[in-house]
């Protein structure tokens, strides 16, 4: 359901968030919580969310206190909420948020080409030609030019206009006001 300009989101965030919105009426994520969260595996997340940053930033204003997106989602079972976690449903105003096909994000988390079933295929074959077994060391590693700027490319099909099944819909916003919440709710599995 819209209402006017806005979206109707959801996310799952901590406590330490819903304390802060109370406290100061808005939200923006640190990247140093990025190397906190996934430690040795950071750099993969860091390169993913420079590169969405990069894309954000052309298409939403990035404010000046703003580091890093703060995910949202269209269907809240995707927002990975565990029983009692804080729950929000949010009004977005559509200036303020991205979309993107969640399917297409999940396949530049894992530094993979993005592309048809026949691109990664072929991909594929390009990779074990060059004798590279694990696809992240084209990205984590300085021996593949070529390929990696193929990978990188690829992931510019994130900003594409498609029709994606709202099922499928992920968004991003700079930073989570107060005023956005209709309602905050505990995360409560479906039975």
């Amino acid at each position: 359901m819209e209402t006017g300009n806005k979206v109707i989101m959801w996310t799952a965030q901590t406590q330490i968030v819903l304390d802060t919105l109370e406290k100061d009426g808005v939200y923006y994520v640190k990247k140093q919580y990025i190397d906190e969260k996934y430690q040795e595996t950071a750099w993969s997340f860091r390169l993913a969310y420079h590169f969405l940053g990069e894309g954000m930033e052309k298409r939403v204003p990035r404010p000046a206190k703003a580091e890093s997106p703060v995910w949202l989602y269209k269907d809240p079972k995707w927002t990975g909420a565990q029983g009692g976690a804080p729950l929000m449903k949010l009004e977005v105003p559509q200036e303020e948020l991205l979309l993107f096909d969640m399917r297409k994000w999940n396949k530049i988390l894992n530094m993979s080409l993005v592309g048809t079933e026949e691109e990664r295929r072929s991909f594929d074959k390009e990779l074990e030609r060059q004798g590279v077994t694990d696809a992240s060391d084209v990205l984590k590693k300085p021996f593949y030019p070529a390929l990696k700027r193929k990978i990188m490319k690829s992931w510019e099909k994130l900003f594409e206009e498609t029709d994606v099944e709202e099922t499928y819909l992920q968004g991003a916003v700079w930073r989570i006001k107060r005023k956005w919440m209709v309602r905050q709710e505990k995360f409560q599995p479906e039975q």
